[in-house]
């Protein structure tokens, strides 16, 4: 990965903006504390001691850190976080799996970018739904939704991207676009999220297929969702 290891600037300054790693395979909970991450060397004592652990146990651990946020089950690990540089988080995962547990079967792999951000008005915020989902097609009924945002318009929308170049036929780029209930006025926020997600044949899937993935595309994956996100946000002008 790239030393800097951010994504790129964005047109707005979001309000909140974050990075999750999302792995789907056959975990065990309950080793994966903070203690277990500061043996393994893959996070500082003094940063362990202060994390906020929240259960731990063979079917849920959950714990946090002032930049790391872990949820593990079974069959799912999810490590996010809402600080940048987002790097050390492709690099925490990517150690883990690689070098500390490298014969954890793996299947899918979800690099995940999300970001909140205001605009000036309902009225701009409304301008990226209606050039989205256009309501004039709706017919009679689009009268009915008005033309300021108030009366209507999108509440939740997702993108697909498949057959995508030079990757296997199940991966998926998949993009959602709502107004954001983390901006407190509720009418000037939006949330974009962009899920860049690899999936590999369970019968010929291996750790180091999916975290190689990981390790090489981290970087890029970030780039890519960034400019999809902007020019969402390019839409509110």
């Amino acid at each position: 990965m790239a030393a800097e290891g951010n994504a790129r600037a964005l047109r707005i300054e979001p309000a909140i903006a974050g990075v999750s790693i999302v792995l789907l395979g056959d975990f065990n909970p309950a080793i994966l504390t903070p203690a277990w991450f500061v043996l393994n060397e893959l996070l500082p004592k003094p940063l362990a001691a202060s994390a906020r652990l929240e259960i731990a146990h063979a079917q849920h651990t959950e714990f946090e850190t002032d930049w790391l946020r872990l949820q593990v089950t079974p069959s799912r690990f999810i490590a996010s976080t809402n600080q940048a540089p987002y790097t050390r988080l492709g690099d925490l995962v990517g150690k883990l799996f690689l070098e500390i547990l490298p014969h954890t079967p793996l299947r899918s792999l979800g690099i995940n970018r999300h970001v909140h951000f205001r605009v000036e008005s309902l009225k701009n915020r409304d301008r990226i739904g209606r050039t989205l989902a256009p309501t004039d097609v709706w017919g009679d009924w689009s009268r009915d939704l008005g033309e300021d945002g108030r009366r209507g318009g999108l509440t939740s929308l997702t993108m697909t991207q498949v057959s995508i170049n030079g990757r296997p036929s199940t991966d998926r780029v998949n993009v959602r676009v709502e107004p954001s209930l983390a901006i407190p006025d509720r009418e000037t926020g939006v949330f974009v999220q962009v899920n860049d997600h690899y999936v590999r044949d369970k019968a010929d899937a291996t750790t180091s297929d999916l975290t190689s993935i990981l390790r090489q595309e981290f970087d890029n994956s970030l780039l890519g969702s960034d400019r999809i996100i902007d020019h969402v946000m390019s839409l509110a002008s």
